[in-house]
């Protein structure tokens, strides 16, 4: 049990914040939970669109079964049965080429799949799978370039459609540990780990409604629009919040999880390294007025060798994803979108549709760049300061930094502080 004098303060309700807040509401901490933003999610939001009038997502995102930390979370906000497991499959085309394809992971301790071509990615041998179990153990300098040839085959087909997916960085400098501490967890684990799971009512409906639902019932009180503008530190401990007009001092059982991206975090604490440099993301919504399938009825498909990079479909909408999408961050959005409808629109075999209503969404500053100069600045959660502690897709959680990484980190901070308690 928990002495009564202490209180937990959340700053940032993104999915870090709100994962921490969920593990500490399920331990017993009171906590509160501040958010600068009029609505809670961070990047994962749903928001209905009146041009497409339809409701669409901030950015696409597959959930991928070898991440317990989020089935633990869904099951813990009653949401389990919101997201909808899919094939254990990944099409692919390549719109150079027209060759198509499927990636189906088989048995990790007999991969005999590997054996047989129909089941490899076309132009690829066996040997070129041979670097999957290395990456995990590569050293924190290395990059993917230095284990896969970059003018290989797989390297074109498996590893950029990979790096930019996972890590939102090129795969010439992906970090090589990263991509592979990913593997391990999902593809290389087998069938179950890799399949992808989707979110049909949406990231918000699933990710973040039912998360604050469950706050609430948990008597947490949670404030939106309520910056923190300054945090008063003595030596060891953090003494004053400064949130909006309101200022709160801490007594010796308080504590504080900053949820928040990590410049805002290297303002308030000037000590802490953080990763300086982000890399976007573009994504692109297509609004057409009846439904068009994807090759094989697939809700998503790997793009090789086009501007496109995922295309995923919900329902009519059709959905484009392109990462570390710096290059097309000033570019003509009604150029940009004719460019990529084009592509979108030969994928589903009606090349001569004209282009639907669309938005465009461009994240400039989306994750962090994740290379190993800048993973090798993540913090770990717990800080100098006594009741301090970090939480965020860019902290060291040792993955990836996705929505997976959010919340881990946020389950990791609150498991952390529990501990301190008892």
């Amino acid at each position: 049990m928990f002495s009564a004098d202490h209180h937990v303060h959340i700053i940032g309700a993104g999915m870090a914040g709100l994962a921490a807040a969920v593990r500490c509401a399920e331990m017993g901490l009171r906590m509160s939970l501040y958010e600068a933003a009029s609505q809670a999610g961070g990047r994962c939001q749903s928001f209905h669109d009146a041009l497409l009038d339809r409701t669409i997502d901030n950015g696409n995102h597959l959930i991928l079964g070898g991440n317990p930390c989020v089935f633990d979370y869904l099951s813990a906000i009653g949401a389990s049965d919101l997201v909808t497991p899919a094939p254990d499959t990944f099409p692919f085309t390549d719109l150079m080429s027209g060759e198509n394809w499927t990636l189906r992971p088989g048995s990790a301790k007999l991969p005999i799949w590997l054996f047989m071509p129909g089941r490899r990615i076309p132009g690829t041998r066996v040997r070129d799978y041979r670097v999957l179990r290395k990456l995990s153990s590569a050293p924190d300098h290395a990059t993917l370039s230095d284990f896969v040839e970059p003018n290989s085959t797989m390297f074109k087909r498996f590893w950029e459609p990979l790096c930019a997916a996972v890590l939102n960085t090129d795969a010439n400098e992906g970090s090589a540990k990263l991509i592979g501490r990913m593997l391990d967890m999902t593809l290389l684990k087998g069938p179950a780990f890799a399949r992808p799971y989707l979110t049909p009512n949406g990231l918000s409906a699933t990710l973040v409604n039912p998360a604050l639902t469950y706050l609430r019932s948990q008597q947490v009180k949670i404030t939106l629009g309520a910056r923190l503008k300054s945090l008063g530190l003595g030596r060891a401990r953090a003494e004053k919040l400064v949130i909006g007009d309101e200022v709160t001092t801490l007594s010796p059982g308080d504590h504080v999880i900053l949820c928040i991206p990590p410049g805002q975090v290297k303002s308030l604490l000037p000590e802490v390294t953080v990763p300086n440099v982000t890399r976007p993301i573009l994504n692109v919504h297509f609004g057409p007025d009846k439904e068009y399938l994807l090759p094989q009825n697939a809700a998503f498909i790997g793009i090789i060798n086009g501007t496109s990079q995922w295309i995923f479909r919900r329902g009519k909408t059709l959905s484009v994803t392109i990462s570390n999408a710096a290059v097309f961050m000033d570019e003509n959005t009604e150029e940009l979108s004719n460019k990529i409808w084009q592509e979108v629109s030969a994928v589903i075999g009606h090349p001569n549709i004209p282009r639907p209503p669309y938005r465009v969404i461009k994240e400039k500053r989306a994750t962090i760049c994740q290379n190993p100069t800048q993973i090798s600045l993540r913090p770990d959660s717990i800080t100098k300061w006594q009741n301090v502690y970090l939480a965020g897709d860019w902290t060291n959680t040792g993955l990836p930094a996705t929505i997976e990484g959010a919340i881990q980190s946020g389950q990791t901070a609150a498991d952390k502080l529990s501990k301190s308690l008892s």
